[in-house]
């Protein structure tokens, strides 16, 4: 079995997860974790950069009602579809949180996908191995 899990630092999981810099790829059988590898995140972040820092709040920090208005479409520029494809061997994908757009690309992908509350990226894995046992 393969599970994925998004991390910035190889130790936790990431709480963005397609902003995550890379993929833990966990490799278990039976019950045993038997190898890990990391994988760069190939998601171009161009997209979500646009809602982080000065753009967000404006320039003086008076959030987006600072003299205009913005609209912003995610059609077809906000794809996570490097992920889905970084992903589509794995049996599951294990994530803190995912947005709609994501949700929605992960399901477009038939990548199964479930919610983990554990920070750890070891602890999640076996937390899972051990939902499946039961």
């Amino acid at each position: 079995m393969l599970i994925a899990i998004a991390t910035n630092d190889r130790k936790t999981i990431a709480k963005r997860t397609g902003r995550a810099a890379e993929f833990a790829f966990f490799e278990v059988i039976g019950n045993e974790i038997t190898g890990v590898r990391y994988e760069k995140n190939n998601h171009k972040h161009y997209d979500h950069d646009r809602s982080e820092g000065n753009h967000r709040k404006g320039r003086y920090g008076r959030g987006l009602g600072h003299g205009h208005r913005h609209h912003h479409h995610h059609e077809g520029a906000h794809s996570h579809n490097e992920v889905v494809e970084q992903l589509k061997n794995v049996d599951m994908f294990l994530v803190r949180a995912v947005g709609k757009h994501m949700r929605s690309d992960l399901e477009r992908g038939n990548i199964p996908f479930k919610l983990v509350k554990d920070e750890n990226l070891t602890d999640i894995v076996k937390d899972y191995i051990k939902s499946l046992i039961g």
